[in-house]
């Protein structure tokens, strides 16, 4: 029994980020409902958490920022990554409907210092669209710190609009947005 446990200890370790991104669609497309039915707001919030399960939100966050994090508060760090967590998670939520009836195609990894680049091709509605996966190992296995969708970086996007914001509200005005943002997402019916 003892050499079973260390056998799949060997496994799970050796896994790769292209591993830990397929594991990631499976448990999405496993626990999605079937057929075209509408999704019931609690089953996509709980689609979402596996969706930004292996998301590194706190790097993320960290990320987004830039260069203003080293001026935030220990307390303002803690209140922005709540935020963004929240906001990062609704925002997830709008796109789990396209897993449905979506294919993805991996291409080869590639290493940059911490870092590893998945290509993807994510197909819907027969319309390709490149997405690069950037992620970090953590233990012993990989979270997300970056997509790269169309060759659009999220995180610098959030970088330039999350550092207007900032500079012109300060960071108490960038969280109160993001909270804004998680209550009335952007094409939400009120």
């Amino acid at each position: 029994m003892h050499a079973a446990v260390m056998a799949l200890g060997l496994m799970v370790a050796q896994t790769s980020a292209t591993d830990s991104l397929k594991a990631r669609d499976a448990e999405i497309r496993k626990a999605l409902p079937p057929g075209d039915a509408e999704i019931p707001e609690p089953k996509k919030a709980k689609l979402a958490g596996i969706l930004t399960q292996t998301v590194d939100m706190p790097a993320m966050a960290k990320d987004a920022v830039g260069k203003r994090w080293d001026a935030l508060s220990a307390a303002d760090r803690k209140r922005y990554v709540s935020a963004f967590e929240g906001f990062f998670r609704k925002a997830s939520e709008g796109e789990i409907a396209g897993f449905r009836n979506s294919q993805i195609d991996y291409g080869a990894e590639t290493s940059s210092g911490d870092d590893v680049q998945v290509p993807t091709t994510l197909t819907l509605k027969g319309e390709p669209t490149p997405v690069i996966y950037t992620l970090r190992k953590e233990g012993e296995g990989y979270k997300i710190v970056d997509l790269t969708i169309d060759g659009v970086s999220t995180v610098d996007n959030y970088k330039s609009s999350f550092g207007k914001e900032i500079d012109k509200n300060g960071i108490g005005g960038l969280i109160s947005k993001l909270h804004d943002r998680t209550t009335h997402p952007v094409g939400a019916k009120n």
